[in-house]
């Protein structure tokens, strides 16, 4: 009776574990934005990840404008702890089309072995009335 017990205990001694590392690993994150602008455009952007008071440094978002001061490409790096250093992630560039009234979009991930953002490559179009929403 008491094994029986003892195990009984056991069991819910692991579930309140079980639970509490579920609701500790389910709790939102904590961002930091560091926001560089130039002339009224935000040219790049640093995201920090808050972990016991720490802030580590997660991606980072660089940002080039056309002369009419929409954006025409995104850079992303995300940040390499071992080396210390921001490595590429993804490439998004954008064309306009004033007359079609579309934003033409081509994504590309970073590819290491051949040094280019070709991996994953696609293409989006989207109407020019969405800039605001693509860009907010």
């Amino acid at each position: 009776m008491k094994m029986l017990a003892r195990f009984r205990n056991t069991l819910i001694l692991i579930a309140f574990m079980t639970m509490g590392i579920y609701a500790h690993s389910s709790l939102p994150a904590n961002y930091i934005y560091e926001t560089q602008e130039e002339n009224g455009q935000v040219i790049s952007k640093v995201v920090y990840k808050q972990d016991n008071n720490l802030l580590n440094k997660q991606f980072k978002y660089e940002f080039k404008y056309n002369p009419e001061g929409k954006v025409t490409e995104k850079q992303v790096s995300r940040w390499d702890k071992k080396k210390e250093i921001w490595q590429p992630f993804y490439l998004m560039t954008y064309t306009y089309n004033e007359s079609e009234g579309m934003i033409y979009s081509t994504y590309g991930m970073w590819n290491d072995a051949e040094q280019a953002y070709n991996l994953n490559s696609q293409t989006i179009n989207s109407s020019l009335s969405e800039y605001e929403e693509i860009f907010s």
